[in-house]
């Protein structure tokens, strides 16, 4: 369903956007919310033999300092993760500077996913943001992935699921309740949490609508049936797990060396 999203809008404030994308990445991190595809995504790039990622609308940073946290505790050494977005978030590249030290960099230049700068290579991820593209320009990655030969991993936590429908109903409890303990301390923070409840408004609309928008398993089947060859292949599939009862929806390309076994 083609909806519309309030932080997606030319006329929401980028300083809004900026304090939606800080609470989303707030509920991210609290509820480790892509823990159960952590291991999945780290064979896939070990298959791939992929040490860079370049992680499409990233947003605040989404969910790479948890995986790369998962990935040291399994023992796994973490790709090098390149930040991108269509609006960096300038206050988070402040912020996660220390970051750097943990395999996690900003690119601080715009970075359209659907115009990805032939400079700018590696494994592709993208995480609840592959629904933000309409049909033909989500072919239009799936087709350009497929080109280049780079591996992608797209990951979605929304769905059209009652689960995750219900789940969307405690995101903006979350923000009430795990705001104090958020750091480093911005009274803007509090200003559009608990005074002017702009931020969790937003965080419930947007993530609702973002469960009507997303893509189902057999759109994403039917986005990937013309992109066949024996030197690439495609994963789609569910995996459930973590703190929240939601449904990751994943959508996995590797080039040819992944072998066939490891696709169960």
């Amino acid at each position: 369903m083609r909806l519309f999203e309030i932080h997606e809008q030319p006329w929401f404030p980028q300083f809004l956007r900026d304090q939606f994308v800080d609470g989303l990445q707030m509920i991210l991190e609290v509820t480790n919310t892509y823990k159960p595809i952590a291991q999945l995504l780290q064979k896939r790039l070990e298959e791939c033999g992929s040490e860079r990622v370049v992680d499409l609308c990233s947003g605040a940073g989404g969910p790479w300092p948890s995986l790369v946290r998962d990935f040291e505790m399994h023992g796994d050494r973490p790709p090098e993760v390149f930040l991108t977005d269509k609006f960096p978030n300038t206050t988070k590249l402040l912020d996660l500077e220390s970051l750097t030290a943990n395999h996690i960099h900003f690119v601080q230049h715009s970075i359209d996913a659907t115009e990805i700068p032939r400079n700018l290579q590696g494994f592709r991820t993208l995480f609840s943001s592959f629904h933000h593209l309409k049909p033909d320009e989500a072919r239009h990655l799936l087709q350009d992935s497929f080109d280049r030969g780079e591996g992608i991993g797209i990951f979605e936590a929304t769905a059209f699921h009652l689960l995750t429908f219900l789940s969307v109903l405690l995101v903006p409890v979350g923000a009430w309740l795990f705001l104090p303990f958020r750091r480093p301390f911005r009274w803007s923070r509090v200003l559009w949490t608990y005074v002017i409840p702009v931020i969790p408004f937003v965080l419930f609309f947007d993530g609702l609508v973002s469960c009507l928008r997303s893509y189902s398993v057999g759109e994403l089947k039917e986005m990937t049936s013309g992109l066949k060859s024996e030197g690439y292949r495609w994963e789609i599939g569910t995996q459930t797990g973590g703190f929240l009862p939601v449904r990751i929806t994943y959508l996995l390309g590797c080039p040819q060396n992944v072998s066939a076994e490891s696709a169960d």
